[in-house]
């Protein structure tokens, strides 16, 4: 890659470079890894710390785009739809609603900015300074060994969690049982974000990403072993949250990688191996509901999730087109509980927020929300599958940076079908800003290779007509 078009002028050691070209880079991975510290600081910020954040990140981006005259340019199909659905979720914000987004049962309030800061502007952000800012490989590097330094730090207390000594497990939260009861889950490893599956979404892309660099010839054999170890704890990792959600996303990770990875599949498709061989092995087990033994069977959340799934589509046949309002499914779940069937106990899943993140914003946002975000993904989907297509195969920010983004968003999708992915800002980030870098970088390979069209085409026709 080195001498492209679409690196010319972009390096970050050339006579160009200023403090500018990186400090939407940096600002941006310093936001994200206060997502990442999120959980365990959050009685320690500033309330106002990620606005301030947001802001810099803002300002820094606005900033280098001004002296940045090279940079891609214009606003694409995706941009449109997250400011569409981006302008829905403040309209359901002063819209009237029946019901407040105090939770009934505790009296608690999670307001409706701080909800779509978290679930909306914080990954659409980190997606637009990913297409547009990452533009040389080092920052994209930089932005890929971020990502798995959390995730490696991630495998290293989930696996302590269970094995200490707990005075080297940050937060201690994790081990002293310290949490609040309803966000507790005995025996599963919860990482420093203290929930299950989303910790398992962390691990997926420290595995992805180590895979990835590790098949890089460039890389020294240090660095190689290195990242066979990441790799390593982040798959125990996983293993260790007894969660399915996580372990279907892994499943889904696994299959991505070994269908995709032109040239370095081995290593996907020897972890797929190793896990089909030892669920056969211990099918029994695996299918029972002893989630430490590596059991998958729990009737009683399956029966949270039916119910909840029977309340979101109850309130979207009440008011389908606007929705109950945003960040208002518990008052409704509360008000409104809806039983699945006379078999399934009517208790479970009542008063909790949706455990389906497209089921949540139906009956929060209804129709129009639901179509404008699904219409994000799937613009997004087809930008990364015509990255896929289009980067060369050999360099980290060709076809590679692709499969990571479409691991990503494949394993974000899977995730949010057990959780409402709105509440928690560090997996959506990460994932917004991974598949933003490989839409950037598509549109810088597709630029440079009309360039060089050009170019020829300018050559031929004066050679033709000196």
């Amino acid at each position: 890659m080195t001498g492209s078009p679409h690196q010319a002028g972009h390096r970050l050691g050339d006579g160009r470079h200023t403090a500018w070209t990186t400090a939407p880079i940096l600002a941006a991975l310093l936001l994200l890894v206060a997502t990442f510290l999120h959980s365990p600081l959050a009685d320690d910020l500033p309330g106002n710390t990620f606005a301030i954040l947001i802001a810099l990140v803002i300002g820094a981006t606005v900033l280098w785009m001004d002296v940045s005259p090279t940079r891609l340019r214009g606003v694409g199909a995706v941009e449109w739809a997250m400011a569409l659905y981006l302008m829905w979720n403040a309209y359901s914000v002063i819209a009237p609603h029946e019901y407040s987004t105090v939770v009934p049962l505790d009296g608690l309030d999670y307001p409706p900015a701080r909800f779509i800061m978290t679930g909306t502007v914080i990954p659409f952000l980190m997606y637009v300074v990913g297409r547009y800012a990452f533009d040389r490989p080092a920052a994209v590097r930089l932005a890929l060994w971020t990502v798995l330094a959390l995730a490696a730090y991630s495998a290293w207390v989930s696996i302590l969690e269970f094995t200490g000594p707990a005075s080297w497990v940050w937060p201690r939260s994790i081990v002293d049982g310290s949490l609040p009861a309803d966000q507790t889950w005995v025996g599963r490893a919860v990482g420093v974000v203290n929930q299950p599956v989303v910790n398992g979404l962390i691990l997926i892309l420290g595995f992805a990403i180590a895979i990835t660099l590790m098949s890089r010839h460039g890389e020294p054999m240090w660095r190689r072993c290195l990242l066979l170890v990441v790799a390593v704890a982040c798959g125990y990792g996983l293993y260790l949250t007894h969660t399915r959600a996580a372990w279907l996303s892994g499943l889904v990770m696994l299959v991505l990688g070994a269908l995709l990875a032109k040239g370095y599949r081995s290593g996907f498709t020897a972890a797929l191996g190793l896990i089909a061989a030892v669920v056969a092995l211990n099918w029994s087990v695996f299918i029972s509901s002893d989630r430490a033994a590596g059991g998958v069977g729990s009737q009683s959340e399956v029966w949270d999730r039916l119910n909840m799934i029977r309340t979101a589509l109850w309130a979207f046949g009440q008011k389908p087109i606007e929705g109950w309002g945003i960040n208002r499914f518990r008052a409704v779940n509360t008000f409104h509980h809806q039983q699945w069937a006379p078999e399934v106990p009517w208790r479970n899943g009542y008063g909790m927020p949706s455990h389906m993140n497209e089921l949540g914003i139906l009956a929060e946002l209804g129709l129009i929300g639901l179509a404008l975000w699904i219409g994000v993904l799937a613009l997004i989907a087809h930008r990364l599958w015509d990255a896929y297509r289009t980067l060369p195969d050999g360099d980290i920010c060709g076809k590679p940076l692709a499969v990571i983004g479409i691991i990503a968003l494949a394993t974000l999708l899977c995730t949010g079908s057990t959780v409402d992915l709105r509440f928690l800002d560090f997996p959506t980030a990460a994932v917004f800003l991974l598949v933003g870098i490989a839409v950037g970088w598509c549109d810088r390979h597709k630029r440079g290779q009309a360039a060089s069209r050009d170019k020829a085409v300018t050559h031929a026709v004066s050679a033709a007509h000196p």
